[in-house]
């Protein structure tokens, strides 16, 4: 997907943002918690939340009828989708999680590759948001269900959310020398990665992107310095895998701040690959 600016917002420049009360700002909260013993994400918002904000769940936004969860939805549905939670393509869209940057990239990657311009992630998360002393409130979430068709004409950029086929299709061109524009990333940690991986995929884990205690990004000139001596060549159209296709989009979100112009994320990621192995042009 082509890169856009602003993928980053701090806990100040948000503030000043609410406070000057522009009527295109959309407020999202994206946390998801895999873990089925963590408290329930929409419990977390109930606790807290930015004022205004609505609750965009990666794993309801999904296509209802595919074999994998949180599959790239069609774009009918997506725009259903976005219709309840009244998020329109020409909002200033700020996403959120709660206490790591973990799922918020998944929406964030999700509306720009149906075409919003302004979709930025909260860097610290809410809890810096809170350990600053700026204002929650509590509350189930709610939806808008917006019945007007303004505003929601999104269009999924299909190079943005690849398929196996696809996939796999750019790791044989790259193999067999028919281009070299292409570099396959695998970001699950070390561990996981040697025990079973995508194909021509290289390794890099999400965290080494991020703060230590993973609430926010490294800087651009941290993420590029270890994108380089990790061996990521930025230069490139950078497809990014992971688990399930979550994470994969936390180093989508990085490579775009230091500039990387394409990028893609293969949404069945290595729970699909792991199921279907290496394809037979392989």
């Amino acid at each position: 997907m082509e890169s856009q600016r602003n993928l980053l917002i701090e806990t100040d420049q948000l503030a000043e943002l609410i406070e000057s009360n522009p009527d295109n700002l959309k407020l999202v909260c994206g946390t998801w918690n895999k873990d089925p013993d963590a408290v329930d994400a929409k419990e977390q918002f109930n606790e807290a939340h930015i004022e205004g904000s609505v609750y965009f769940s990666h794993a309801e936004v999904a296509d209802p009828s595919a074999e994998f969860r949180s599959t790239w939805p069609s774009t009918e549905f997506f725009i259903s989708e976005m219709k309840r939670l009244g998020i329109k393509k020409n909002h200033t869209i700020v996403l959120y999680d709660h206490e790591n940057i973990f799922s918020v990239c998944r929406p964030s990657y999700m509306l720009r590759s149906f075409g919003a311009k302004d979709v930025r992630v909260l860097n610290g998360c809410l809890k810096k948001w809170i350990s600053e002393g700026r204002k929650v409130t509590t509350g189930y979430p709610q939806d808008i269900n917006d019945t007007s068709d303004e505003g929601y004409d999104y269009e999924l950029d299909h190079d943005a959310c690849t398929c196996y086929d696809s996939t796999f299709e750019k790791v044989a061109a790259a193999e067999k020398g028919e281009t070299d524009q292409y570099e396959f990333v695998d970001v699950r940690d070390s561990k996981r990665f040697r025990e079973g991986h995508p194909h021509g995929f290289k390794n890099q884990c999400y965290q080494c992107l991020l703060t230590e205690d993973n609430s926010a990004f490294k800087s651009k000139e941290e993420i590029s310095k270890q994108m380089e001596e990790d061996g990521v060549d930025t230069r490139k159209h950078i497809v990014f895998s992971c688990g399930s296709g979550v994470t994969a989009c936390i180093s989508e979100l990085a490579a775009e701040v230091v500039g990387v112009e394409k990028t893609s994320v293969y949404d069945g990621s290595y729970t699909e690959y792991s199921k279907r192995g290496k394809p037979d042009f392989l």
